[in-house]
């Protein structure tokens, strides 16, 4: 199935920066889901690891953009996780979820690099514009 950039930048506009829903929480994955959503795992709620609050307004998710076929959103503002008190694991990429905690990912996506987050470290953050959220 194929849709035009258009439609997939309306898409991702309706989902953020439309204030439906309200607020988006995001995880860190050390297992991201299957093409059909599942399989994935969450950095386990130890070590001070909650996901973050997103208030899905435009002024967090401006926006979404086109090059070629590939429409994409990004983050207007950093988003910034609690200081590690324990080991986190080698975290892989990002979830977005519906609630604070339990549910299953809406969105997800891989990070450029691995990071390990433990004890000491300073917080994980996507800053402007490195989360990225593609169709």
């Amino acid at each position: 199935m194929g849709a035009s950039p258009s439609r997939k930048r309306t898409v991702l506009d309706q989902s953020f920066g439309s204030g439906t829903p309200a607020t988006w929480y995001f995880g860190l994955a050390l297992i991201l889901p299957g093409a059909d959503g599942t399989g994935w795992t969450e950095v386990p709620f130890t070590g001070s690891y909650a996901r973050v609050a997103v208030t899905n307004n435009t002024t967090n998710f401006p926006a979404a953009t086109s090059v070629a076929e590939v429409a994409s959103k990004k983050n207007a503002n950093k988003i910034t996780y609690p200081n590690p008190t324990g080991s986190w694991g080698n975290v892989v990429g990002w979830l977005a979820f519906l609630a604070a905690t339990g549910g299953s990912p809406e969105f997800w996506n891989p990070d450029d690099t691995i990071i390990g987050p433990k004890s000491g470290n300073t917080p994980v953050e996507f800053d402007v514009n490195q989360l990225i959220i593609t169709l």
